[in-house]
C-alpha cells in the first residue's frame, strides 16, 4: 500500500468493490435463507428447500420478486460431497426452471422446461474441486466457483386457483447428498464456519472489505479473475484476511472510501438509466470480464436468468426522459396489435418501488399484470394498453391497470420461452408514456 498513491488507491477500491458486490450480496441471501435461524427466511439449513407462495410486498430478502412464478429457494455446501437435484415431471404447458447460482452470481445451469423438457431431470451440484464419475441416473454436472451454490426455482402459477398445484409440484423438488443418492457412507463433516452476522446496510460501510475477503475464502479463484484479484490485493483484499484499515493511512483509507463511493454511485446511476438486463445474468464465459454489468444485476435483480430461460425489460424513465414517479403523473404503456412479445409461455409486468425495489402495496392487491391475468381486455383496434398509475383510471379500466406507489417506481417486463424476435433483440419494448 505504501507503494500506491492515494489517486491509485481509490481506483482500485473502485474496482475491487464492483468486483466483489456480488460475493457480499449473494452472501447476505444465503446468510437469511440458510444460516440465520431467527431470519424470517429461514429454510432449516443448507439442503433444504425455502417454498414460497406468491411473493407480497413483505418478501424482502431479494430485490425485484416476481409473483408469477413462485419460489423455492435452497443452498448447497459442495465441500465435503457433490449432492443431486431431482426436479418431478411437469404438465406440458406449464414453464419451470431450478436456476443454480454460484456466490460471485454466474448463473450455472437451468433444470427445467427449456434445458430438459417437462418430464423431470436429476443432476450433479458439484464443487470446483471435484472429480469422479457422474453417476447412472443423472443428467449432468453443474459447477461454479464457490463450494456453496444456491437456487431460485420457479413454476408457472396461472391465476389464484393454480397455487395448491403448483404448491404440489414445489414439494417435489428433491435434494440428496450423493452418498445418500448412492446409499454409500458418508465423508467426513466439513470444519464448522463461523459465519460473519449480515446486517443490512453493511454493503456501504467499510465492512463490506472483510465480508468481501471472507466470502472470497469460500470461492476458488478462477485464472480470469487473477489480473484484478492480484491488484486489489494491493490494498489489503485477498481471500480469508479480515480487513481493518489498520496499515493504512489517514489519507489512504480516505482514498479507499472514496473509491468505494465512487462505485456506489456509479451502480445506482447506472440502474436508473437506459439498461439491457441480458447483460447482467449469464455465465462466466458469456460474462467475460464485464464485471460491471455482473454487479449491477446483482443490484437490480439478485438471481435473475438468462435470456434463454426469461428476459427482463426495465425501464425508469418516460418518454419525456423523466424518471417514473406516481406522486407526479400517471402512465401507460400500448402494445400495438401483432406487438405483444413472441413467447411459447407467458409475459409479465411487476412493479416496485423505488429506492427497495420492493412490491407495491395498493388496494386491490394486484402487484404484477401479465398475459394470464383474469380479464386484461384488448382494444377495439387490437391494441392492449397497461395503465400505470396510483388511483384507479377508472372502472372501463380497471382490467389493466397495475398499481403504482405514490413515488417513484421501477417496472419490470419479463418474458418466459422466447421466441427468436426477443432473442436476436428485434422485438423492442414501447415506450412507457405519461399522461399530460
Amino acid at each position: 500500500m505504501t507503494d500506491l498513491t492515494s489517486s491509485q488507491a481509490k481506483a482500485i477500491a473502485k474496482e475491487a468493490y464492483i468486483f466483489t458486490y456480488p460475493l457480499v450480496m449473494m452472501y447476505r441471501t444465503m446468510y437469511l435463507q440458510a444460516i440465520d435461524a431467527s431470519s424470517s427466511s429461514y429454510s432449516g439449513g443448507f439442503g433444504k428447500w425455502l417454498i414460497l407462495g406468491t411473493a407480497t410486498p413483505q418478501d424482502t430478502d431479494i430485490v425485484s420478486p416476481n409473483n408469477d412464478t413462485p419460489y423455492s429457494y435452497a443452498w448447497v455446501d459442495l465441500r465435503t460431497e457433490p449432492w443431486v437435484l431431482t426436479i418431478p415431471h411437469v404438465h406440458a404447458n406449464r414453464f419451470y426452471t431450478s436456476q443454480w447460482d454460484d456466490m460471485w452470481g454466474f448463473v450455472l445451469d437451468n433444470a427445467g422446461s427449456v434445458e430438459d423438457g417437462n418430464k423431470g431431470t436429476s443432476v450433479l451440484l458439484a464443487s470446483p474441486t471435484w472429480k469422479g464419475d457422474l453417476p447412472d441416473g443423472i443428467k449432468r454436472v453443474v459447477r461454479g466457483d464457490s463450494d456453496f451454490l444456491g437456487s431460485l426455482t420457479r413454476v408457472q402459477l396461472f391465476d389464484s386457483n393454480d397455487l395448491s398445484k403448483v404448491q404440489a409440484i414445489q414439494r417435489e423438488y428433491k435434494l440428496k447428498p450423493l452418498s445418500t443418492y448412492l446409499g454409500t457412507p458418508e465423508p467426513e463433516a466439513a470444519p464448522e464456519i463461523e459465519w460473519p452476522e449480515w446486517k443490512d446496510g453493511l454493503e456501504e460501510t467499510d465492512e463490506f472489505w472483510s465480508m468481501a475477503s471472507f466470502v472470497m475464502g469460500l470461492t476458488t479463484p478462477n485464472p480470469q479473475d487473477k489480473p484484478v484479484l492480484d491488484k486489489i490485493a494491493e490494498i489489503g483484499i485477498a481471500a480469508g484476511q479480515p480487513w481493518s484499515g489498520a496499515p493504512f493511512s489517514t489519507d489512504d483509507t480516505d482514498a479507499i472510501n472514496a473509491g468505494m463511493s465512487e462505485a456506489i454511485a456509479e451502480l445506482k446511476s447506472a440502474s436508473q438509466g437506459k439498461i439491457d438486463p441480458s447483460k447482467f445474468f449469464r455465465n462466466r464465459k458469456d460474462t467475460d470480464k464485464d464485471y460491471f454489468n455482473r454487479a449491477l444485476g446483482v443490484m437490480v435483480g439478485i438471481f435473475g436468468n438468462v435470456k434463454a430461460q426469461s428476459m427482463y425489460f426495465a425501464t425508469a424513465r418516460d418518454d419525456h426522459g423523466d424518471l417514473l414517479d406516481g406522486s407526479k403523473h400517471s402512465y401507460s404503456v400500448t402494445f400495438a396489435k401483432g406487438q405483444l412479445p413472441p413467447v411459447e409461455y407467458f409475459w409479465s409486468w411487476t412493479m416496485y418501488k423505488l429506492p427497495q425495489r420492493w412490491l407495491v402495496e395498493n388496494p386491490i392487491n394486484r402487484y404484477n399484470l401479465s398475459s394470464a391475468t383474469p380479464g386484461v381486455k384488448t382494444a377495439d383496434d387490437g391494441s392492449l394498453t397497461v395503465y400505470m398509475q396510483t388511483d384507479s383510471p377508472g372502472e372501463d379500466k380497471k382490467s389493466n391497470w397495475l398499481p403504482t406507489p405514490d413515488g417513484p417506481f421501477w417496472p419490470i417486463f419479463r418474458t418466459y420461452g422466447n421466441g427468436k424476435a426477443l432473442l436476436d433483440g428485434t422485438w423492442t419494448l414501447p415506450t412507457i408514456t405519461r399522461s399530460p
